[in-house]
């Protein structure tokens, strides 16, 4: 997709992988990065996403939380763990509020269904949030998968790190 005042998508002939596993669903996600400029591969199950993160990891990986006996979180995992800076994202139906908290812990966009061709755009361009204190040097950007681009998101990276720092300070004082 070209924009005639921005120039070429960013994305541009960057490789994603969209697993769903309903053939129109998986259509639709299909166009809609095709338009944004990527190189698109799918599949409808985890096994074959598995091996294709596995083979040759795209930029941008869209799951799907349901997939089988497995979910997109794990194809999530694997991603962060094979290519770290994989944009992922995962769709699920909006009444997943414990899913959607673990894949924004995984650094994933959730994106609720049904998913618009502008929330799953939104997702993979996320929008910096402007820092004005040092608490808001915390975050990391906008939930704009979930339409609501006023709630900020902590970074994943700062998450961990406070997990680790505190785990460290309790085997201390033990």
């Amino acid at each position: 997709m070209n924009f005639p005042v921005l120039g070429p998508s960013p994305l541009a002939g960057n490789a994603a992988l969209v697993v769903a596993r309903e053939e129109h669903h998986r259509l639709f996600l299909d166009s809609t990065l095709t338009s944004a400029g990527l190189v698109v591969s799918s599949t409808d199950s985890f096994a074959c996403a598995r091996a294709r993160l596995m083979a040759q990891p795209p930029s941008v990986l869209v799951t799907e939380i349901r997939l089988g006996a497995h979910n997109g979180l794990h194809l999530a995992l694997v991603a962060r763990f094979i290519r770290p800076e994989m944009a992922v994202i995962v769709t699920a139906p909006a009444g997943y509020a414990v899913l959607r908290r673990d894949a924004e812990a995984l650094g994933a966009m959730f994106v609720p269904e049904p998913v618009t061709k502008g929330e799953l755009l939104a997702a993979l361009y996320p929008t910096p949030v402007p820092a004005r204190n040092t608490e808001a040097m915390l975050w990391s950007g906008y939930q704009a998968g979930a339409g609501r681009l006023d709630e900020p998101r902590r970074s994943y990276r700062k998450r961990r790190r406070d997990i680790a720092t505190f785990l460290l300070l309790e085997a201390a004082r033990r």
